[in-house]
């Protein structure tokens, strides 16, 4: 659990600062509205699209070469990122990084479904929780330090270098203590076609929001990629009864428990990373903060995220989905009062109320995001955990993917139209978010339900 707690904190430590660097970057390297679109979403494209993968391969040759070599890109990726010249460098650098974190996701939250069940596996997806939450707190933080040290042009680059130490580290623990592979098994099998259908079909869908479509142009990309998902359904029935294993796991599928946690948490994930990159945004663009101020804004979120996610699978063990749902309620407060904050309050009273909003958004995090997680996985069939947390995750960075291009695109968008007008920005933004959060919500009111019968 120490070397799966310091991986979750060292990938999810990237994610925390990159919101706090953006305007640094798109100053510094002069990027446009598509290339910050391309930078918040080329990251969640591969983590996701690599997880399922990885996830079988660790179910079927073991866990721990791949949470070295996933680890170790990750971090390579990460000095790439760091030495860029170009917007679309650090793009690059981004979607290899996705592919080291997310093979080094699965194979954590692999390990913790191998080894731990029931309440047990509840109280160690929480620990993966509290990292996350520390990071969170803590790399914005030195994020913004750093910003203030390197200056407009270094600082940024400081900050994208942050998690090499840390992923250093990682790496000799999990060297140190992570269990030796066993013989790897015969007949390891790789869905490639359904994936590269899946990429295609999220990345139609993603063009017509980073790139100036007009009307037709985006229709048909839109289209196209319906189309596309429909042939992704016919293939992984096709794969499956050929004895493959799919991306679109049929026992999964079936399982109505894993399909409406899974539904949860795509709505859910995408929509608090949307929200918090475009609260970023706001304070430093918006407000004119130093980056540091900004973090120090926003950290209640994550402190209260790790001390609820270290008890939240507790109250959910006695109050089941419930706990969840009156969790994403609170979070939809939370949109609203960013939305009052940033058009009705002066100036003065903004950070203030923001400050504790994101207190509140934290302490609901925590009782959505690991217990929902365990919920879920409770209704995968065995020996396919490693498939079951891989698309669990792709889920949620799909709908990452597709949030942090369009809902920063669409606040950067309307401030293009009507510059300086924040209030309406964020306005527009924000009620993507909470249209997202309402899905969620709806899903786990049903879950509950069906759970009761």
């Amino acid at each position: 659990m120490l070397v799966c707690a310091a991986a979750g904190f060292t990938t999810l430590l990237d994610s925390a600062v990159l919101g706090i660097g953006l305007p640094a970057i798109r100053s510094s390297l002069d990027a446009g509205t598509a290339d910050v679109q391309w930078i918040l979403a080329s990251y969640s494209l591969t983590f996701g699209l690599a997880l399922v993968p990885a996830g079988r391969m660790g179910d079927l040759i073991g866990r721990r070469r791949l949470f070295l070599a996933g680890l170790s890109l990750f971090a390579v990726m990460g000095l790439v990122g760091a030495l860029a010249a170009e917007p679309w460098t650090v793009v690059a650098a981004r979607l290899g990084q996705g592919v080291g974190a997310g093979v080094v996701s699965s194979q954590v939250l692999g390990i913790i479904s191998d080894r731990y069940s029931g309440p047990r596996r509840a109280k160690a997806l929480a620990a993966y929780g509290t990292a996350g939450g520390l990071a969170g707190f803590i790399g914005p933080i030195l994020g913004g330090v750093l910003l203030g040290i390197g200056g407009p042009e270094w600082g940024w680059r400081l900050l994208l270098v942050l998690n090499v130490p840390f992923a250093v580290v990682t790496v000799m623990l999990g060297a140190l203590f992570l269990r030796r592979d066993s013989r790897s098994r015969s007949g390891a099998t790789v869905d490639v076609v359904g994936l590269g259908l899946l990429a295609a079909a999220t990345t139609l869908l993603l063009l017509p929001m980073v790139s100036h479509f007009g009307a037709t142009r985006a229709v048909l990309s839109v289209s196209g990629s319906i189309l596309v998902l429909g042939c992704f359904r016919w293939w992984e029935r096709r794969y499956a009864s050929r004895g493959g294993t799919p991306v679109l796991l049929p026992a999964l599928m079936r399982a109505r428990g894993y399909t409406l946690g899974t539904a949860v948490a795509l709505f859910w994930f995408g929509a608090l990373l949307a929200m918090n990159a475009v609260m970023s945004l706001y304070l430093i663009e918006g407000l004119g903060i130093a980056p540091l101020h900004a973090a120090l804004v926003m950290s209640g979120s994550s402190v209260m995220m790790a001390v609820t996610s270290a008890v939240g699978w507790r109250v959910v063990a006695r109050f089941g989905r419930a706990a969840v749902v009156g969790a994403i309620v609170a979070e939809l407060f939370v949109v609203a009062g960013y939305v009052l904050a940033v058009t009705v309050l002066p100036r003065t009273s903004v950070l203030v109320v923001v400050a504790a909003l994101a207190v509140l958004s934290g302490v609901a995090s925590g009782f959505v995001d690991a217990p929902n997680r365990a919920m879920t996985l409770e209704h995968a069939p065995p020996g396919v955990s490693g498939v079951a947390v891989g698309f669990l995750q792709l889920s949620q960075r799909l709908s990452a993917t597709v949030s942090l291009a369009a809902v920063p695109g669409l606040y950067l968008g309307v401030l293009s139209v009507d510059p300086g007008n924040y209030g309406r920005a964020m306005a527009a933004a924000l009620a993507v978010c909470a249209g997202m959060l309402a899905l969620s919500s709806a899903c786990a009111v049903w879950d509950s339900r069906r759970r009761r019968v």
